[in-house]
C-alpha cells in the first residue's frame, strides 16, 4: 500500500522490504549511503520512494534478492577433500609398537 505524499507514492520500510525481496537492514543500508531516496518522518519513520525502490530492486543480485539458490558459489568455498587425523595416525602407530 503505497502512500502518497505531494502527488509521489512513499513505501514504509516493511513494504520496501516486501516490493524489494530483500532485509530491512540492507534497505536502511541503502537509505544511508543515499542509494536509496526516502523521507525521515519525524525522527525514526522513513518513506521509500516507490521509483527509487524499482530502480533499486532491479539493480539487486541474485544474492541481495532473497534467492541465494540460485547464486553460484565461488570455488574457494568448496569442501577440499579431508586430510587424514593427525591423532589417528598417532594411535595407529603406538598399537603396532
Amino acid at each position: 500500500m503505497a502512500h502518497d505524499i505531494d502527488g509521489q507514492p512513499y513505501l514504509t520500510i516493511a513494504e520496501a522490504v516486501a516490493h524489494m525481496g530483500c532485509t530491512d537492514g540492507w534497505v536502511r543500508y541503502l537509505l544511508r549511503s543515499k542509494k536509496l531516496r526516502g523521507r525521515l518522518i519525524g525522527k525514526r519513520l522513513w518513506l521509500v520512494s516507490l521509483e527509487s525502490a524499482n530502480e533499486q530492486k532491479e539493480a539487486l543480485t541474485s544474492r541481495a534478492n532473497a534467492k541465494r539458490h540460485l547464486a553460484q558459489r565461488p570455488a574457494a568455498s568448496r569442501k577440499k577433500p579431508a586430510k587424514p587425523a593427525k591423532k589417528a595416525a598417532k594411535k595407529a602407530r603406538r598399537r603396532q609398537k
